[in-house]
């Protein structure tokens, strides 16, 4: 058998050259197999996962339940009010014959705010009857739909339009329920109204409830 000769200078650059070339498509391959699945090399976790473990990933709707098609409100950075569902609580001093300033129960950004003032319905001096007044001001630039409920109430259903407002006094307690509608977006609002008078002298009107947005 003859002896095998030495490769020559072009041979080696030739064999290196080809060594590169096949490892360089072998990372390749690897790589794409990695991203084959993401999106601007960014992968997606599923709608169950934890918002820590979503840090810097995309992440996927739902499959089943209620929220079927959508991504959870957890990994939206809403503010409260505007969340799906928020909560408000707020007890506002009454005044001797006098009515407090208007203090806000919820700020419905996009369609307005809801207030609450509380007033004394006893004229006479050093004995406060506190009873309250909610408001709601349609802040957006479109006409609402409404509907206003107060306690067993047959509920009341008009328009509100751009800039006005609509608002009810309460003496005593109660509960209220609003409705507001915008287009295909819906807000509901279910409250209660307390009034407390622990002296002849003190006093005071406690709202709470929470806001429900949909649509």
């Amino acid at each position: 058998m003859g002896k095998i000769g030495r490769p020559s200078p072009a041979m080696i650059v030739a064999i290196i050259a080809l060594v590169m070339a096949t490892t360089g498509s072998a990372v390749a391959a690897v790589t794409y197999a990695r991203n084959a699945g993401a999106v601007d090399g960014r992968s997606a976790v599923g709608a169950g996962s934890s918002v820590s473990r979503a840090a810097g990933k995309l992440v996927a709707t739902a499959r089943s339940g209620a929220g079927r098609g959508r991504i959870p409100a957890k990994f939206l950075a809403l503010p409260p009010a505007s969340s799906p569902t928020a909560g408000f609580g707020r007890a506002v001093p009454v005044a001797d014959n006098a009515t407090s300033a208007a203090v806000t129960l919820a700020d419905l950004g996009g369609f307005g705010a809801l207030t609450l003032s509380c007033a004394d319905e006893n004229a006479k001096a050093g004995t406060a009857d506190p009873s309250s007044k909610v408001t709601f001001t349609n802040s957006s630039a479109e006409p609402l739909g409404l509907a206003r409920s107060i306690g067993n109430g047959a509920p009341g259903v008009s328009g509100l339009a751009p800039g006005t407002v609509t608002s009810f006094t309460v003496k005593g307690s109660s509960t209220f329920e609003l409705e507001l509608q915008r287009g295909a977006e819906v807000v509901l609002i279910r409250g209660a109204l307390r009034q407390d008078v622990p002296g002849p002298l003190g006093g005071s009107c406690f709202a709470f409830g929470l806001t429900v947005r949909g649509g």
